[in-house]
């Protein structure tokens, strides 16, 4: 059975509130604490079940009538089933004796039985929906209130269907109902009470008779008391008269005193306001005093500057432009070093032969030019190469004079022909290579001259002649000389700005008289201390001239008030301030005088006509015969107090209406005592009874498919740490590891979490019978983000078989499960 809609008519802070809730599963609530969702709970139940259930109480959402005081309360609640769509209407209004509100169920929108609606539920109660659907902040306090043997009994109550677990529970009320009465047994606390009851009738008859005897003593404590109270009025009134004697006797004095006081009284002349003036300027004049002491001693204090000093300091502080001027031409100097030594180092890395030349005066340098011009340039060939036609003459020759060999033989003639004529070749060959050897000598010998002529200027010069270019060599050497000069200018330069330098830290040191060092930081340092001398002269000058000033006014003020003394002494007919304290103390004195007349007569009032009429002695006289009658007054009030003691004493001996009061009440409390003591066995005995009937409906299977179920959602509540229930002799869970733990023995917290998901599988299991929506109330507002994700997944497995509504104000429970929530807005009525 499906929830489609939540209409609030008016109850608790809500007023025309309606939700259409869009889904069969999972609905989310959101709203802060006090905005409502709790309230939307109660709803939810009580317009089911009815309002207020004061004859029938469950533990929570008892009292939700409307803030305002509006008319009726109530509402509908809309739910889908397989057979149709019904709506419940529950209103209630004043007048309603039930206290339950009156309930409309509409099929399909036509009015029918209740019944019809409740047959399909079983006829459940809100007590059975609220333990049952309902997990809110109330019912894991509940638990957590409960000890760990308590929390226990509740996980196997939730196995109601499990009839050995359901006959432990019915035996364990039976032995509570067992301890409270026997009907043979004395101490059990029924059998205890009603033997109290029999003792308590009996001390009240006692306590009753002896009253009697204490109302008689009561009247005659009642009749001395009267008589005792009408003494002690009689002795008030004599003690009222004496001390109004005393009184006046004491008055006496304070009249002797005023006529002393007003004998004293004379006639003063004394302007008040004329001595305050005079003591003002008094003390306007001491601290003129103070002042112009303090200012002379500030002027000796401030010595006259040297003016010497004073114009050197400035001079040389009008040199640090020209300081800071050598400071930056010296930093170019430096920058201007760095770069020719650079330069020279790179005409070296170009022309490494530079450096050979680099001691060679001028003329020198001109006799390497022409030395290097002179030298014979170097053949290429060392040797003339063999001519091949010489060789062919030898070939030729050789080849016919062989062939003429052997021509002479076979021809004669020929052969000699061909013998001469080879012979000839040889001999041209000969001489054409005799030739080539004079040449080929000469050629070598001109060769080692030129090779002796360049290796004789290389050892002069220590230059290989081979690859040297004269013309570059001169122009880097002439290049490196100039980098030279440039740079002996430059250090001459550094050097005269050392000396400018030197010499303004000299004259700094002797104006500061202080060590100064010739480097810029340490001569710029000392002429802004210079500067800061100066200016502090000149604030000394400046403040001389302040002193001065001010001295000179407060002289002519000290002048001027000592004036304005002279006349206020003259008006007060004085010489000195002296002789006015002198006038003023006698002012104070007559003033104090007349003040303490005017307090006497004011003190005396009324009795200053009487005191000037009464005689000391005869006062003294009517006061000591007062004293004896008070005396006499005494005796009788202490003899009538002692009288009533005893009767008092004798009192307290009996009992009074207190005791018979108390004795009574006793009684009442031991009564009430029976009757709750009664009404505990009567329970136990009754849910004894109850259970039995439970275990008759239930079905016997139901307990061990309870635990299929609860153990996947303890495996999701605990993130899987614990994955499996065992039922034996007891109910046992088992770890990811293995390992076995009775429930007794499991913490707090796993404890609740397994009661949480036996909850669960118990609703499941009655899916079939009853399926109604599960109500979570913020159920989970101590789980971390990990509990939360767990949460999740047991959500969405639980919304399969019942629709889940969620009421919950956090934010990151709703961002997990990602479903748009109905919200509440706290503070107002429509939420």
């Amino acid at each position: 059975m499906r929830l489609k809609q939540i209409k609030m008519i008016n109850f608790g802070q809500f007023s025309d509130k309606s939700f259409d809730l869009p889904s069969k599963e999972i609905n989310v609530f959101f709203g802060v604490n006090e905005a409502g969702k709790s309230t939307t709970v109660a709803f939810i139940k009580q317009i089911m079940f009815g309002f207020h259930l004061r004859s029938n109480s469950s533990p929570f959402f008892e009292d939700y009538t409307p803030l305002a005081h509006v008319s009726p309360m109530g509402g509908s609640l809309v739910f889908e089933a397989n057979d149709g769509e019904y709506e419940l209407e529950r209103l209630y209004a004043k007048g309603d004796k039930t206290k339950r509100g009156i309930l409309t169920v509409k099929k399909d929108g036509q009015v029918v039985p209740e019944s019809l609606f409740f047959d399909q539920i079983q006829k459940i109660d809100g007590s059975f929906y609220a333990d049952s659907f309902i997990f809110n902040q109330e019912m894991l306090g509940h638990v957590s209130s409960l000890s760990q043997e308590d929390l226990l009994e509740r996980i196997y109550y939730l196995g109601a269907a499990n009839s050995g677990k359901l006959l432990e529970m019915r035996d364990g009320f039976e032995k509570e109902a067992g301890k409270l009465f026997k009907k043979t047994g004395k101490k059990p606390e029924v059998n205890r009470l009603l033997k109290q009851m029999e003792d308590d009738r009996d001390n009240l008859a006692q306590t009753q008779a002896e009253f009697g005897d204490y109302e008689e003593l009561d009247r005659d404590l009642t009749a001395k008391s009267d008589e005792l109270k009408s003494k002690q009025q009689a002795l008030e009134k004599l003690q009222k008269r004496a001390q109004e004697l005393r009184d006046l006797q004491k008055e006496l004095g304070n009249y002797q005193t005023l006529l002393d006081l007003q004998k004293q009284v004379k006639d003063t002349q004394f302007d008040s306001e004329n001595y305050q003036k005079a003591q003002d300027i008094m003390a306007q004049g001491r601290n003129l005093q103070k002042t112009i002491k303090s200012l002379k001693e500030q002027l000796a204090d401030l010595n006259d500057n040297n003016q010497a000093d004073l114009s050197a300091s400035k001079k040389l502080v009008q040199q640090k432009p020209q300081l800071l001027q050598w400071q930056a031409e010296y930093k170019s100097c430096l920058q201007k070093a760095d770069e020719l030594k650079q330069e020279k180092e790179q005409i070296l890395a170009l022309s490494p032969d530079t450096k050979q030349v680099l001691d060679l005066t001028p003329e020198q340098i001109k006799q390497l030019q022409a030395d290097y011009l002179a030298l014979p340039k170097q053949e290429n060939r060392v040797e003339a190469a063999p001519n091949s036609n010489d060789k062919l003459w030898y070939v030729i020759g050789a080849v016919l004079a062989v062939l003429g060999l052997i021509l002479l033989v076979m021809m004669g003639t020929v052969g000699v022909i061909a013998l001469i004529t080879g012979l000839i070749f040889l001999g041209a060959g000969y001489v054409k290579g005799n030739n080539a050897n004079k040449q080929n000598t000469a050629i070598l010998e001109k060769q080692k001259l030129v090779a002796q002529k360049r290796q004789g200027f290389g050892q002069q010069y220590g230059l290989n002649p081979d690859n040297l270019d004269i013309n570059n060599l001169v122009a880097n050497a002439n290049q490196y000389h100039l980098k030279e000069n440039a740079e002996k200018a430059n250090n001459e330069q550094l050097s005269q700005i050392n000396q400018e330098v030197a010499q303004l830290a000299a004259n700094v040191q002797n104006t500061l008289k202080k060590p100064i060092e010739d480097d810029f930081s340490s001569v710029l340092s000392g002429i802004d201390e210079l500067e800061e001398k100066i200016d502090h002269s000149q604030e000394i000058g400046q403040r001389r001239m302040t002193i001065s000033s001010a001295l000179k006014q407060d002289q002519q003020d000290l002048k001027e008030l000592g004036l304005q003394l002279q006349t206020l002494f003259a008006q007060a007919n004085v010489k000195n301030m002296a002789d006015y304290d002198v006038v003023y103390k006698d002012s104070l004195e007559q003033a104090k005088i007349r003040t303490q007349v005017e307090a006497l007569k004011k003190s005396l009032n009324d009795d200053l006509t009487q005191l000037t009429k009464t005689n000391p002695a005869e006062l003294e006289q009517q006061l000591h015969e007062l004293n004896d009658q008070i005396a006499a007054a005494n005796n009788e009030v202490r003899d009538l107090q002692q009288q009533n003691a005893q009767v008092q004493v004798k009192l307290n001996n009996l009992a009074d209406s207190t005791a018979v009061f108390e004795a009574r009440q006793d009684l009442a409390n031991t009564e009430t005592n029976f009757e709750s003591s009664s009404k505990e066995y009567l329970a136990n005995l009754l849910a004894a009874k109850w259970i039995g009937r439970s275990l008759d409906l239930a079905s016997n299977e139901r307990f061990p498919k309870m635990l299929k179920a609860a153990k996947e959602y303890l495996a999701l509540l605990t993130g899987g740490r614990y994955v499996d229930l065992e039922l034996g002799k007891k109910l046992t869970v088992i770890r990811k590891d293995g390992k076995k733990r009775d429930v007794k023995y499991l913490s707090r917290g796993t404890a609740e979490q397994l009661y949480f998901a036996l909850k669960l599988a118990f609703v499941e299991q009655i899916k079939d019978e009853i399926n109604l929506p599960i109500l979570i109330d913020d159920s989970f507002a101590n789980f971390d983000d990990h509990r939360i994700k767990y949460i999740e997944q047991l959500l969405k497995k639980i919304s399969e078989n019942n629709q889940v509504l969620i009421f919950t104000a956090q934010e990151n429970l709703i961002e997990k499960l990602g479903i748009q929530p109905l919200t509440f807005t706290k503070g107002n009525q429509n939420a």
